[in-house]
């Protein structure tokens, strides 16, 4: 297989740690079962997984470096799109200014699918700490305005396993703090964490009160089989504000930091 349809899907979350085990296996599963026949994909994590990177701008600023150390290496080993699974969107900014390929960061690629989708959306997360994060990040792309206030739970990643050993009752509440944004005018429900995204998916709830879940992965990886289509055909992003000079300097850099 050529590498023209190959996606480097990345993730902020560590391979090795036991707690992502289940949903990294859903992920690879779901993304390759909705993927086009002539699409390859490869997953990458990164090697620790921060404290708090579910909100905490400090842990996400350590796990960027890596990040965007990862986004370099796959245009130089000719893949044909970086894909951020990782809610934060780690590398927004970054990863733009310093590679060419087509770039898909999850919740900036949902949020705007959304929008075309339903005059309002509303995020629903594991914890208000992430909500409260999604709804900076939406304010921040501009989209605000099309956002009603969100609902969640109270959970942490440490929780995730337990959740798919006893589904129902999470489901329940997941449902039930969903019912709020809708009360509230939500016409479409953002998933975040993808983690949530996921065990949603895994479990059949794609509507809630005949509003639908959007699924932000399959959202984030057609989007990149789309901008690679796009690019066959001449329709390229934005070119970097960085001379070629800056670009070079900062990649030397990038790939020293350990």
């Amino acid at each position: 297989m050529g590498t023209d349809a190959k996606i480097w899907i990345q993730s902020c979350s560590a391979e090795a740690d036991a707690v992502w085990g289940v949903y990294q296996e859903s992920v690879k599963r779901y993304a390759r079962k909705i993927a086009r026949p002539d699409t390859e994909i490869e997953f990458h994590g990164v090697t620790a997984t921060f404290p708090g990177i579910d909100h905490l701008d400090s842990a996400q600023h350590l796990a960027t470096l890596e990040v965007v150390r990862n986004a370099i290496q796959a245009e130089r080993r000719d893949y044909a799109a970086f894909v951020m699974v990782s809610t934060i969107d780690a590398g927004h900014r970054e990863v733009r200014e310093l590679i060419d390929l087509p770039v898909v960061f999850i919740t900036e690629c949902a949020i705007h699918l959304a929008s075309q989708l339903a005059g309002t959306f509303a995020f629903l997360t594991h914890n208000r700490a992430i909500l409260r994060k999604m709804e900076r990040m939406a304010r921040g792309y501009g989209l605000g305005r099309r956002m009603v206030e969100g609902a969640s739970l109270d959970l942490s990643y440490q929780d995730f396993r337990r959740m798919y050993e006893d589904p129902e009752p999470v489901l329940a509440a997941f449902s039930c703090e969903a019912r709020k944004a809708i009360e509230r005018g939500a016409e479409i429900l953002l998933p975040a964490g993808n983690p949530v995204n996921m065990f949603l998916l895994d479990h059949k709830m794609r509507k809630i009160e005949g509003v639908p879940i959007l699924d932000i992965l399959g959202t984030a990886v057609k989007t990149a089989e789309m901008l690679m289509d796009l690019k066959h055909i001449g329709i390229t992003r934005a070119p970097s504000p960085a001379t070629v000079e800056q670009r070079e300097g900062l990649r030397a850099r990038y790939n020293s930091v350990r």
